[in-house]
């Protein structure tokens, strides 16, 4: 019997200390639209067109770490803007992003060293998911 396995539709990224909820979900229908447009034949073929390793464009879909210029490079081969799939995640009253969507069907997650971590995070089934 073939093993099934779940993908993350959302996972949080960090970038320069903000946390972000990014949608892997609508990543990956736009490299599919991609591919049947054409642009590339694989993930492969992708991150030739960026010029990246495969591997990093794998981790990005698996919603591994990535720096924030790869991510944008990706976004731009998929036809993206950060904004589409990124939402802002502060408690911050005062920020200009507003108030965080953190705890609607994510559990909370560690800030990461660096200025381009990424923390996982999946989705309660019962209450939700930030769109």
């Amino acid at each position: 019997m073939r093993r099934m396995t779940t993908r993350l539709r959302y996972t949080t990224v960090w970038y320069r200390g903000i946390p972000y909820t990014l949608d892997l979900a609508r990543c990956r229908r736009a490299l599919v639209h991609r591919q049947v447009e054409g642009a590339f034949s694989s993930m492969e073929g992708l991150a030739r067109s960026i010029g990246v390793s495969r591997s990093t464009v794998s981790r990005f879909f698996a919603g591994r770490p990535t720096s924030l210029a790869v991510t944008l490079n990706i976004l731009d081969a998929l036809h993206l803007t950060f904004e589409e799939v990124a939402t802002p995640d502060t408690d911050d009253p005062d920020d200009p992003a507003g108030p965080s969507s953190a705890g609607v069907g994510a559990r909370p997650s560690p800030r990461l060293p660096g200025t381009g971590s990424l923390t996982t995070v999946a989705a309660s089934p019962s209450r939700g998911v930030p769109q």
